[in-house]
């Protein structure tokens, strides 16, 4: 291969670097940023957004590797006598062009989601019930054992409102596991709180995984768990567990005060 057809060759494939996907990528990171931001300012969990960030800082390093690439290929090709614009491929299709981010549907995300953690299906339709109203109508749909309403009724509120129900939901689950423990909740006790609601949570959201089950107490009550492989900690799976988590909870103190076994 001679030096023309080696320059030709890697212009190329500097111009198939795929800079344009990760600019696509991030405006999709930014417009669910800026979505997620908005559905969580009244909010006290945490909905991803530092996952977001962090992913968007992970694309800006690969921009920037991607530039410096481009630029190392340039400086080779003017080190061996061969700068210049690049020779149009003679064969080959025409690069398709690129696609303007489309806007990320979070509501059409949020409905998706709350079907496979509740294993269950339907669109649903807005509803735009105040997240108190919201939260009491859930517990009263997890006291009754009512998988199907309490689904329903989370599906129906989308991410704006249902992102708002664990800040409900947190200080009832801190109150009912420091009467059910008979002191404040520390981290050891979080893997005891999860084995004595999990069965009564995963009645109504058949989906929601043992870590995120954890991860949920150890949020209500002010502690920190180490991150693990495989956690599940996105918005509808935080939101999904926090009024079944009360329900349980609140069962298990009444099983308690009669004296039943647990």
């Amino acid at each position: 291969m001679d030096v023309a057809a080696l320059a030709s060759r890697l212009r190329a494939l500097a111009a198939d670097l795929p800079a344009p996907g990760v600019d696509t990528a991030d405006a999709h990171l930014e417009t669910a940023l800026a979505e997620l931001a908005e559905a969580a300012r009244e909010s006290n969990t945490d909905v991803g957004l530092h996952r977001l960030g962090a992913a968007r800082e992970h694309l800006a390093a690969a921009r920037k590797r991607l530039t410096e690439a481009g630029e190392a290929v340039d400086d080779y090709l003017e080190s061996i006598g061969a700068s210049g614009p690049a020779v149009p491929a003679a064969t080959g299709p025409a690069p398709a062009p690129v696609r303007k981010a489309a806007p990320v549907d979070l509501r059409r995300w949020w409905t998706d989601r709350v079907n496979e953690l509740c294993e269950r299906t339907g669109s649903g339709s807005p509803d735009s019930s105040p997240p108190t109203k919201l939260f009491n109508e859930m517990l009263r749909a997890a006291a009754d054992g009512n998988a199907a309403n309490y689904h329903r009724l989370l599906r129906d509120a989308g991410p704006g409102t249902g992102t708002k129900l664990p800040g409900l939901a947190w200080p009832l689950v801190r109150t009912l596991a420091a009467e059910h423990l008979g002191r404040a909740p520390a981290a050891r006790d979080i893997p005891l709180l999860r084995s004595r609601t999990a069965d009564r949570v995963r009645a109504l959201v058949p989906g929601a995984a043992e870590p995120g089950i954890e991860a949920a107490l150890a949020s209500a009550c002010t502690l920190r768990l180490p991150d693990r492989d495989g956690d599940e900690r996105d918005a509808a799976a935080t939101a999904a567990v926090g009024p079944a988590l009360v329900a349980a909870l609140h069962r298990l103190g009444k099983s308690e005060r009669k004296g039943r076994p647990t």
